[in-house]
């Protein structure tokens, strides 16, 4: 920090300063339009278009702290820069899992963090009646975005059979955190010293690193495999939906291996069974067993390969007029299913009805 005994000393150092500022908004605008275009041309999916939004909400964002940006057009450009952040949450949970789908309630928490911070950029500008801790409030839910973001990302890498995407997560998890820490300690030091101009070249420091790190892991991404090019897929008869085959050779031994482990071992009853144990006991080294489950049968994740194995049990049990009176939850969890929840989410997910409808329409039959 430059200390100095009049203003014409200190001048010199305010117009750097700028400079600086400029120079690193405009690299994060151009690297994020760039980003924009790898998620345009990427397959159609939730991950590519919550990208694509994140990207451009990003860019008008970044022009908030441009100079001479006209003020009428101030609340758009707060809004765009705070709808970027639920933006960046819903991304990174629908990237990191596949079968994310947004609920009503993740919509919600969106649209209320969009409105407290518009009604907190009012305040701001005297617009609106002073609501105390608003900021505060306002800031902490958009930490807590962030964070719960990072930590779904981190949560299922071991079950990830994407080995691109698998790599990604750990860079993500760890540059996001950086990067927040980073903007977190602009801000607060821009306030306790008064240095509004130096705490905002830091938060566009920020911006540009952070525009560097995606948009360099999607460059070193191969986009078919990051991104899924098909949503799951509800069907209305009686099968589980076989899985996407890739043109990768399988590997016969191993697939036999893997094949009476499932269909004669039942090892999927496990809830607890993860890919590391899966490659110990067909001894085979993990990175091969992934590639065989993921380019050679087409699974994007363990899960999905257990789970088809659970389901195909259950709809067995439900059909069967001697276990009529098994209860529901009681054929899950020996399927190994670790939840009744999880359970009813997957089943509709893959037959388009519920475990109940399923066996009353088969019994009936």
């Amino acid at each position: 920090m430059v200390f100095a005994s009049d203003d014409r000393s200190h001048a010199p150092s305010s117009a750097v300063i700028a400079q600086v500022d400029l120079l690193l908004r405009g690299g994060a605008i151009g690297l994020l339009m760039l980003a924009a275009v790898v998620f345009a041309r990427a397959p159609a999916s939730l991950p590519s278009r919550f990208g694509l939004a994140l990207t451009l909400c990003t860019v008008v964002g970044t022009l908030a702290g441009l100079p001479h940006a006209p003020t009428a057009i101030d609340p758009l450009l707060d809004l765009s820069a705070s709808a970027a952040i639920p933006l960046f949450w819903l991304f990174a949970r629908a990237w990191f899992d596949d079968a994310f789908r947004p609920k009503p309630v993740d919509m919600a928490l969106a649209a209320a963090f969009l409105g407290c911070t518009l009604y907190a950029g009012l305040q701001g500008r005297g617009l609106a009646a002073p609501i105390r801790g608003l900021d505060i409030a306002v800031y902490l839910a958009g930490m807590a975005f962030a964070i719960h973001a990072q930590w779904l990302a981190w949560r299922n890498r071991q079950g990830d059979l994407v080995e691109p995407r698998r790599q990604a997560r750990t860079v993500f998890v760890v540059s996001v955190g950086l990067i927040i820490l980073w903007l977190l300690g602009s801000e607060i030091v821009g306030r306790a010293t008064d240095e509004l101009a130096l705490s905002g070249m830091a938060s566009a420091a920020g911006l540009f690193m952070g525009a560097f790190v995606i948009t360099a892991l999607l460059f070193g991404l191969r986009h078919p495999e990051a991104f899924p090019t098909a949503l799951p897929r509800a069907t209305g008869d009686d099968t589980v939906p076989e899985a996407v085959t890739s043109p990768e050779p399988l590997d016969a031994a191993l697939g036999q291996s893997l094949a009476r482990m499932m269909t004669q071992d039942r090892a999927y009853r496990d809830p607890e069974l993860t890919i590391g144990t899966i490659a110990a006991r067909v001894e085979t080294p993990e990175y091969r067993v992934r590639r065989h489950i993921n380019g050679g049968l087409g699974y994007r994740n363990v899960s999905d390969y257990l789970n088809e194995h659970r389901i195909a049990e259950v709809r067995s049990a439900l059909a069967d007029p001697a276990q009529a009176d098994v209860p529901i939850l009681t054929i899950a969890m020996d399927a190994g299913f670790g939840s009744l929840v999880m359970f009813n989410r997957v089943f509709k997910e893959r037959l388009g009805e519920t475990p109940s409808a399923f066996r009353r329409r088969h019994l009936e039959n």
